[in-house]
């Protein structure tokens, strides 16, 4: 079973909101066990109640060890030594006398971290920070020592880009052997800098994207703790019901119930009343029998919880146009009117037309093969394992 770590700083953490330790769940969720390793109770206390329930998942600590001030002293000496014979150029000053004291010794950390074992890792999943807030000493040794470990262990880096590509600090893309992305022009800037393409990943998978990104945005926070699991592996549609269309609703289930792939269909009613039938007594009689019949799962839903449905569906088909369908599109999702009397073929807000079952049977097969197409955490993890299979062995694991 594939086993990463997460050394989680301040600065990472909450640039994301706390969104960033979601990918421990995601990952967690498709058999990865993850270890969060922090040096801030802050985070560790976040990290714990967050992943209560996930046992795939866990949360550590570790502590600073002080350096001695005689150490610090020696090494100080050390540097005079090496110096001790240059001077400032174009003039008769040695230059241990203006850096021994203010520079080098104003730079020695009071601190260190224990050495860590990181042998039983897949990979270490480094949030990378950035230029613009650099993280304070305490997070900068933290990294550095989990780099040093990890490179000395032979145990593959991954960087994770949460702020723009161009806030890397530039060592950082000489230290890591892969790196997650969200855009293809990211890779741009990784080419000024040599960065091997074939190990970049774009993390194209919306859901999880999100996790990384440093805007927030409320409709996409429904998404964080939904309130019913639906893994990448399902196509989930959003079925809106209509008073008249009931024709068009009910060939759209029959061309759903026709698709050989794992999906969840929500079936979301209107709250019409047609004289002394109610929009239940409707479904019940006229919609039960094909909706029981789909394969996999299926709810009915109250319209009042739209929103948050816009966001957990990947299609949403209705036999009208609606503004929802707009709003859907502006966030990736396959938004479609179905209407086989409808003879309108282009696009409104990128919503498309359909008038036939089978062309609404490929265009949810379509749709089903580019979400699978997408890489979520789990998947790339899948790919540094079989990538590192193809390499050579690495000798310098103890």
């Amino acid at each position: 079973m594939a086993k990463v770590v997460i050394p989680v700083g301040e600065n990472e953490l909450k640039g994301t909101n706390g969104r960033l330790l979601y990918m421990a769940r995601a990952m967690a969720m498709k058999g990865i066990a993850v270890d969060v390793l922090t040096y801030s109770r802050s985070v560790y206390d976040f990290s714990v109640e967050l992943h209560k329930g996930y046992p795939a998942v866990k949360t550590n600590i570790i502590s600073p060890n002080p350096i001695a001030l005689d150490h610090i002293a020696s090494l100080v000496n050390t540097f005079i030594k090496l110096t001790y014979d240059m001077y400032i150029p174009g003039t008769d000053m040695k230059l241990y006398k203006v850096t021994a004291f203010d520079d080098f010794r104003g730079h020695v950390a009071t601190f260190t971290y224990p050495g860590i074992d990181l042998t039983s890792y897949t990979a270490v999943m480094l949030p990378i920070p950035s230029t613009e807030v650099p993280p304070l000493p305490d997070c900068d040794i933290f990294y550095s020592t989990m780099c040093f470990y990890a490179k000395e262990q032979g145990v593959p880096i991954v960087g994770v880009q949460m702020f723009p590509a161009i806030q890397t600090p530039p060592i950082f893309l000489r230290t890591i052997n892969y790196i997650i992305i969200k855009y293809e022009w990211e890779k741009e800037y990784l080419k000024e800098y040599g960065f091997d393409l074939l190990h970049a990943f774009i993390l194209n998978y919306e859901q999880e994207a999100y996790y990384i990104d440093t805007i927030e945005d409320k409709y996409m926070d429904s998404l964080l703790n939904p309130s019913i699991h639906l893994p990448k592996e399902e196509l989930v549609i959003l079925l809106i019901n209509h008073p008249r269309l009931r024709f068009c609703v009910k060939e759209a289930l029959e061309a759903i119930n026709e698709l050989d792939m794992p999906k969840t269909v929500f079936f979301m009613k209107r709250k019409f009343v047609i004289r002394e039938l109610s929009e239940d007594d409707i479904i019940n009689d006229f919609f039960m029998n094909d909706i029981k019949k789909i394969k996999g799962r299926s709810f009915i839903m109250e319209p009042d919880s739209k929103g948050d449905l816009i966001m957990l569906c990947d299609v949403i088909i209705s036999p009208a146009y609606l503004t929802t369908l707009g709003f859907a599109s502006e966030y990736g999702k396959l938004s479609i009117v179905y209407n086989p009397i409808y003879e309108k073929k282009d696009f409104q807000r990128d919503v498309a037309f359909v008038n036939n079952k089978e062309a609404l049977k490929t265009a949810l097969n379509e749709c089903y093969k580019k979400k699978q197409a997408k890489l979520s955490f789990a998947d790339i993890v899948k790919g540094i394992v079989h990538d590192q299979k193809k390499m050579v062995p690495v000798s310098t694991r103890k």
